[in-house]
């Protein structure tokens, strides 16, 4: 799981000019296969290249693979499947919008999309040479840490992997350290690190949290304040600890956040509209399904067409949720709470079906329209396996930050069906927690994307 990379302003620069750049071809090749194909320019439709330059912008921006330290072939690739998705939305132009000569203005389109394929992936190769030029080798800065500790050292790791973050480590002062794995190389204690930076050029200082206690804190503060280095703080959380750092901003002052959501305010209006909106559509596409699916279960296997179950919902609350029923009723005091197992014999034909293609789960859009669950969130587990998973795993209940979902980031990345290990119930709270911090509407609708794909061909449910 890739966690979301924060750049800095000159990378974001650089990643705007990408956009732009995309654009400006894609324009290109737009005019020149309009010329080709000896389509008359001043009957060209503006909002067709408006649109083309906008799509283009949007998906090109921030195109992370230019300064990863993958290969160039797979950063050409991905760049292919940003090039599919503009054209597909382009060709949706073109179909809604009106067209006086549409078979000429298809060959346009056709010699577009193949022509200009090889023109954006020529120039996003020549952005990432000059991105290699601009942020390593000579222009590359120097960088030191002071009093490091374990995310120091980290960051050294993946600075050293990352050649194009431009950003070249000489070492650090400080105490010596265990396990240090040739990641960066002691330069002297902190009563050498004056001699250091009058004698050397460096632009930017690493600074640990050892230092904050250390007597020799004040005058070291002193002495970068007399320098011209970029200077950052590199927080540490306890070790073994569920939290993850980031940087936070309240009423303009900066914090250090543990676990945050971005599932607020006018966000969580928008997320809240668009459970609402799509939860009525599926309403009207599966309404006559569903009754068929309920009709088949009272006339298969004796007790209630739902199964109803009380579960944790936001912050922790109870709600119950409803998915139909594909077991045989049983006596829920006759024994635990236990998960489905493959093979279960209490799963009834029926129940095996709907359970294989997620139709059990369809009355949960009840509870996303009565505003106890979302579309996309953390999957809510049964109360007694949270009482459970809560004592287990350290920042298990940091996932009922937000509401629970009918699917989520967890489902869609391998984690869908029986927890049978706790590792696997710890690969799920992570991928929730990313979930819970890194959200967008986008990151929504994506989600739902490949929970459909899933349904139609993953063979982990049962």
């Amino acid at each position: 799981m890739t966690h979301r990379e924060k750049h800095t302003q000159h990378q974001r620069l650089f990643f705007y000019m990408v956009g732009v750049g995309a654009a400006v071809v894609a324009l290109f090749g737009y005019f020149a296969a309009a010329a080709f194909e000896r389509y008359p320019l001043a009957d060209l439709d503006l909002m067709k290249a408006a649109i083309i330059a906008v799509s283009t912008c949007v998906l090109f921006y921030q195109f992370d693979q230019l300064l990863s330290t993958r290969e160039m072939s797979y950063m050409l690739g991905r760049a292919s499947l940003r090039w599919v998705q503009v054209v597909m939305v382009v060709l949706l132009a073109y179909v809604l919008l009106p067209e006086p000569d549409r078979d000429h203005m298809r060959e346009v389109m056709q010699l577009w999309a193949i022509g200009t394929w090889p023109l954006i992936l020529g120039a996003l190769a020549l952005m990432r040479l000059s991105a290699v030029r601009l942020y390593s080798g000579a222009d590359a800065r120097r960088a030191i840490f002071i009093q490091p500790g374990r995310q120091s050292r980290t960051l050294a790791l993946r600075l050293a992997r990352s050649p194009m973050l431009g950003i070249r480590i000489d070492g650090y002062f400080g105490r010596p350290y265990k396990g240090e794995q040739g990641a960066v190389k002691r330069l002297g204690g902190l009563d050498e690190l004056d001699n250091y930076l009058r004698t050397t050029p460096c632009q930017v200082v690493f600074l640990g949290t050892g230092l904050i206690t250390d007597p020799q804190a004040t005058p070291i503060m002193d002495r970068l304040g007399d320098t011209t280095a970029a200077i950052y703080f590199v927080p540490e959380s306890p070790r073994e600890s569920p939290f993850q750092i980031n940087v936070a901003d309240i009423a303009g002052v900066p914090l250090l956040a543990l676990h945050e959501t971005e599932i607020l305010g006018m966000s969580r209006v928008l997320k809240r509209a668009f459970d609402v909106v799509v939860a009525l559509g599926m309403l009207l596409v599966f309404g006559l399904p569903m009754i068929l699916i309920a009709i088949g279960i009272k006339r298969t296997s004796p007790g209630p067409v739902f199964f109803r179950q009380i579960r944790y919902g936001q912050d922790g609350k109870p709600i119950s949720i409803y998915k139909f029923r594909s077991m045989h009723v049983h006596l829920p005091e006759a024994a635990k709470v236990q998960q489905a197992t493959r093979g279960d014999p209490r799963i009834t034909p029926l129940g095996r079906f709907i359970r294989k293609t997620s139709l059990d789960e369809l009355p949960q859009i009840l509870n996303v329209l009565d505003g106890s669950m979302s579309l996309v969130g953390p999957r809510p587990h049964a109360a007694e396996h949270n009482e459970l998973y809560r004592q287990q795993i350290k920042g298990y209940m940091l996932r009922h930050t937000v509401k629970p979902g009918i699917t989520g980031w967890a489902q869609v990345n391998g984690l869908r069906g029986e927890t049978d290990t706790l590792d696997k119930m710890m690969q799920r709270v992570e991928h929730d927690r990313y979930y819970i911090q890194n959200w967008s509407l986008w990151l929504d609708i994506k989600i739902i994307a490949r929970t459909a794909l899933l349904v139609v061909r993953d063979r982990s449910a049962f």
